[in-house]
């Protein structure tokens, strides 16, 4: 009944899509523009909620004993699932509705979308409802009954939300890798490996070291040879001389080379397999960045997050 909270989300889709229109030069656009709008408006909406609701998910399961049987009522320390924040909630709404609306339509990607943007309005109207349960706590004036009434329908729409993430997650996975592959191909033939090629390279490739190193299984041969090639193509940048000069372009190696450090602390913990000590867990329990342990997958999504960012600025 677990579900391990997302360590990665499509942050970067919007940047590397972003950046398509930004670096091409040559007289077709078609890959540029084709369905943009649409695909924004999916990955906003993905990455508004994803992190709140695995995270609210672990809250609200943290404190029991066995999710899958539920509370019963003898627990100490109760958490409701807790709320969103509204304006991400509103991503997933208006936007996401007039996305899936616009024409012409999309087979690959309207489907998972409207899936995700459905389970997602089912499974937030009980996230209210148990949380406010919660927050009231109501549990302590009709002897726990609502707890338990509550639970299994809330758990049930949790992992229906999950299937839909993951479903979405790799449709839109694939369509930002096609898109960046012929975009990668568009600008190396009007520029050669140009400063927008390498912008672009260091982005996507980045996301491919991230996800294999935050898997549930990470596989460390792969993981390993993704990350050797990342490492030689920073420095094919450096010696290329790219963005020499440039502090923005700094502002980017920095948070690359950052991103390989990490990557590369991520690999020894795994090839140790070295567990996070308890004292580790309860830093992260506090939240931020400060309190994520070397070689943890939270660390690593956090350097990319910083590569993403400053990608970002470049680009504006």
């Amino acid at each position: 009944m677990s579900h391990r909270k997302r360590s990665a989300s499509l942050v970067a889709a919007i940047a590397v899509i972003g950046l398509l229109g930004a670096c091409s030069k040559g007289p077709s656009h078609a890959v540029d523009t084709e369905g943009v709008e649409k695909v924004n408006a999916y990955v906003a909406c993905f990455n508004a909620v994803e992190q709140p609701i695995h995270e609210g998910f672990q809250q609200y399961t943290g404190w029991m004993q066995d999710p899958k049987a539920g509370p019963t009522g003898k627990e100490t320390h109760v958490r409701g699932p807790g709320m969103v924040l509204s304006h991400r909630v509103a991503l997933c709404n208006e936007p996401m509705v007039a996305a899936l609306a616009m024409t012409p339509a999309d087979a690959a990607l309207d489907p998972p979308a409207r899936a995700y943007q459905q389970r997602f309005v089912d499974l937030y109207a009980l996230i209210e409802q148990t949380d406010r349960y919660y927050t009231r706590e109501d549990y302590l004036r009709d002897d726990h009954a609502g707890m338990r009434a509550q639970h299994g329908p809330l758990m049930q729409a949790y992992m229906v939300f999950f299937d839909a993430s993951d479903a979405l997650d790799a449709a839109l996975e694939k369509r930002e890798d096609e898109r960046r592959h012929a975009q990668l191909k568009e600008i190396e033939a009007a520029e050669g490996r140009s400063a927008s090629y390498y912008q672009l390279r260091i982005v996507g490739d980045a996301k491919q070291l991230v996800a294999l190193l935050t898997a549930e299984t990470p596989d460390l041969a792969v993981a390993r040879t993704q990350l050797a090639a990342f490492q030689a193509l920073l420095k094919q940048a450096q010696d290329d001389k790219i963005g020499k000069g440039d502090a923005m372009w700094g502002h980017l190696e920095r948070a690359a080379d950052g991103l390989a450090r990490d990557a590369g602390r991520r690999v020894d913990r795994l090839q140790e397999n070295k567990p996070l000590t308890r004292s580790e867990q309860l830093l992260m329990q506090g939240g931020g960045r400060i309190g994520n342990p070397q070689g943890s997958a939270e660390a690593v999504t956090d350097s990319y997050n910083d590569l993403v960012d400053a990608s970002n600025q470049l680009s504006r």
